[in-house]
């Protein structure tokens, strides 16, 4: 079964919740993709047909190029982890359960799926508990490097006493990268908010490495 469990949660426009849950529903997507065609060699340019907003839709796409009903499928999917991990912050099983429930409810209407899969959650199997509980597992982690708290903070220092220059080239290759980012997710991303993203993306890894070495 595809790991890009859905729900039906009502997205929250801005703010951490939708900038988290862009990025995180393009990279559920694409890990599905990945492992999908690993495990399917056979199947790996054949269409696989799912039930995406009420249509069905060619799922075994890349990113890029799937259809906006199954973008907005993995969308909802992040919603749900995201509300999961904020409803029970330290119950990682009652946070796996709210998002198996959201995905019955989003998927109860698709005929393809297997009718097992839509037990209560205490009574999957385990190899299915991990997949709900590997969406809790990523939406706690992605949140660990994104907060209001951090964001303001360092918004804040670098207005107040920082000024980055980049020559003509540069910032044009970031605007390039901006605008391609944007068609993917299917929202703006602008050029200062990927730099800043790079940047902080550049410290997470050093400090990861200084930690190692210690």
């Amino acid at each position: 079964m595809p790991s890009s469990r859905s729900s039906r949660t009502k997205p929250v426009k801005g703010g951490v919740k939708e900038v988290v849950s862009d990025l995180y529903a393009a990279r559920l997507h694409s890990d599905w993709l990945r492992e999908f065609r690993r495990s399917h060699p056979a199947e790996k340019r054949k269409p696989r047909m799912r039930l995406r907003g009420g249509v069905m839709v060619d799922i075994n796409k890349p990113w890029a190029s799937l259809d906006p009903k199954a973008k907005a499928d993995n969308k909802h999917a992040a919603y749900a982890a995201y509300d999961a991990v904020k409803r029970f912050p330290d119950d990682r099983e009652a946070a796996s359960e709210y998002v198996h429930q959201r995905w019955i409810a989003r998927n109860k209407g698709d005929k393809s799926q297997p009718k097992a899969l839509f037990k209560a959650y205490a009574r999957l199997p385990e190899v299915e508990k991990d997949k709900d509980r590997a969406h809790v597992d990523r939406m706690t982690a992605a949140l660990r490097t994104v907060s209001p708290k951090k964001a303001r903070k360092a918004k804040a220092k670098t207005t107040a006493t920082k000024t980055v220059r980049l020559d003509a080239k540069t910032w044009a290759r970031l605007e390039a990268a901006a605008k391609s980012l944007s068609n993917a997710l299917g929202r703006t991303v602008t050029p200062e908010a990927l730099l800043v993203a790079g940047a902080e993306a550049v410290a997470a890894v050093a400090k990861s490495g200084r930690a190692k070495k210690a």
